[in-house]
């Protein structure tokens, strides 16, 4: 596809990830610090405990922000490839860039934390010696980071906390870009970044003005969390149905509405939307 070529040859790509890359450093120097201190390797499923920072959280929903600012892609000859390739081609199109582009985001972010720990890293089936004493020792903080989150090494094997993570944050991006995407189309520039980024913040804003636990329901880059989610009946999060549930219902919609707006687009422009 064109559009995953220019993004791939894009400054906002590599900054994308230099952006998430900023929210996590803090921890890989401390991660390894603690290696290098005990003299013993990580384990590669270092992603599924990061996301449980909400700091982390928002940098992601910002990187995704990035891959999409320019969304809905029209530009001054945008018309005349509408036309050639017909406008239901052209849309979804746009929706597979997202979608792909959302996928191969998530992913490179998931294993970011391991590039970055080279070559401190080795393969372990468990969460391994290092994951398990940051969560469960106060070597953390005698290491100048928060303690990890036991509960999610505690209900979650590595590999599933690695995909469930994965899906959350693929599904939050795709959010972000459709958002971006609709809201842009319909009104000018900017409105949908404004919309993605209160989206970023939403966890932080129902605290604020309403309280926590409806974020469990209200604020999906919380979802990015495994901690958020009810286990086996158990905990104060939000079910694994109705997260994918409301992100797929809230993408749809988005689909919806942008394919209704292209629809009745007019053609005749002359300056990008």
């Amino acid at each position: 596809m064109i559009g995953l070529k220019k993004i791939a040859v894009s400054p906002r790509f590599y900054l994308a990830y230099l952006w998430v890359l900023c929210a996590f450093f803090p921890y890989i120097v401390s991660i390894r610090k603690f290696c290098s201190y005990v003299e013993v390797d990580c384990s590669p499923w270092i992603f599924a405990m990061l996301t449980d920072d909400s700091g982390n959280q928002l940098f992601i929903v910002l990187g995704a922000l990035l891959l999409f600012c320019d969304a809905p892609f029209l530009h001054v000859n945008s018309g005349w490839q509408i036309l050639r390739s017909g406008r239901n081609c052209w849309f979804l199109g746009n929706m597979l860039y997202v979608w792909i582009l959302s996928f191969i985001y998530a992913v490179g972010i998931g294993i970011l934390p391991i590039i970055t720990m080279l070559p401190l890293v080795g393969w372990d089936t468990g969460w391994g010696k290092i994951l398990g004493s940051l969560a469960q020792t106060s070597a953390a903080g005698q290491f100048g980071m928060e303690q990890l989150n036991y509960g999610i090494m505690a209900h979650y094997r590595p590999l599933a906390a690695m995909g469930l993570t994965l899906i959350a944050v693929w599904l939050n991006t795709v959010l972000i870009g459709v958002c971006n995407y609709v809201l842009n189309l319909y009104f000018k520039n900017g409105i949908g970044n404004i919309a993605c980024v209160v989206l970023g913040l939403s966890p932080l804003l129902i605290v604020r003005l309403a309280k926590f636990s409806i974020g469990y329901y209200l604020a999906p880059p919380l979802w990015m969390s495994l901690v958020n989610y009810k286990w086996k009946g158990y905990g104060y999060g939000v079910s694994f149905g109705y997260a994918y549930g409301i992100l797929a219902g809230g993408i749809l919609l988005c689909m919806i509405l942008s394919w209704r707006g292209i629809k009745k687009m007019n053609l005749e422009f002359v300056d990008e939307v």
